[in-house]
């Protein structure tokens, strides 16, 4: 029911044991990151990627922001890495927004009532 109606939930967990999570649970789960994952054991990439033989995981570069994601319905992982978001000056892109987006592109509804 979830899906229809737009429901997105967020898991994070430092490591998917069975006894925190049973199998059946994080099997349900599509899509996957493994962040730092050349540092990662093999019982963790094997408790992530269950359905993958893991030391056949390809290699990523050893920065800040690497990870594997495995996508719903893929068996193999693919490199992916994460921007650094500590270079973003925060401000600057506050303004930006502020000059650059119309407030009022958003279409008028009935239900809402105006002050």
């Amino acid at each position: 029911m979830s899906r229809p109606s737009g429901l997105n939930i967020v898991v994070g967990i430092q490591r998917p044991s069975a006894e925190i999570l049973p199998r059946d649970s994080t099997l349900q789960f599509g899509n996957r990151f493994l962040t730092a994952p050349n540092v990662a054991d093999l019982d963790t990439k094997r408790m992530l990627f269950p359905m993958t033989d893991v030391k056949g995981l390809p290699l990523t570069a050893n920065i800040k922001g690497s990870s594997l994601f495995c996508e719903n319905g893929f068996i193999m992982p693919k490199p992916f890495y994460f921007p650094n978001m500590s270079t973003i000056d925060i401000p600057q892109t506050v303004n930006r927004i502020q000059r650059e987006v119309n407030p009022k592109w958003f279409i008028k509804e009935d239900y809402w009532e105006e002050p």
